[in-house]
């Protein structure tokens, strides 16, 4: 089995903790930087690509390319000014695909 190959992408501040970790980081300021940075990262055979909501929000041409597949994961994740719930949003929506409910639903 090959190694699993993992980045993060999304302003300095929101990623540092990556690099940190020892995880590839891109840090960009605009969204042509990121949507740049996911395309280099799955070329260089990237599995999982994290990336901060700020910028994955806007991806959606990007994101929908890789939805079907196995691989690229792409990953939203807060930044440094917290949460804006669109992580959450898509296990739920996974969730249902999968299940037809959302069993968190209060």
């Amino acid at each position: 089995m090959s190694e699993t190959k993992i980045a993060a992408v999304g302003d300095r501040a929101s990623v540092i903790l990556f690099h940190t970790a020892g995880v590839t980081t891109r840090d960009v300021i605009s969204l042509e930087e990121a949507e740049s940075a996911v395309r280099e990262l799955v070329v260089a055979g990237y599995n999982v690509i994290f990336i901060t909501e700020a910028f994955i929000k806007d991806m959606t041409d990007l994101t929908e390319k890789y939805r079907r597949e196995a691989y690229p994961a792409l990953i939203p994740i807060p930044d440094r000014s917290g949460s804006m719930g669109l992580a959450e949003k898509k296990v739920i929506d996974n969730m249902e695909k999968a299940i037809g409910t959302n069993i968190f639903d209060k």
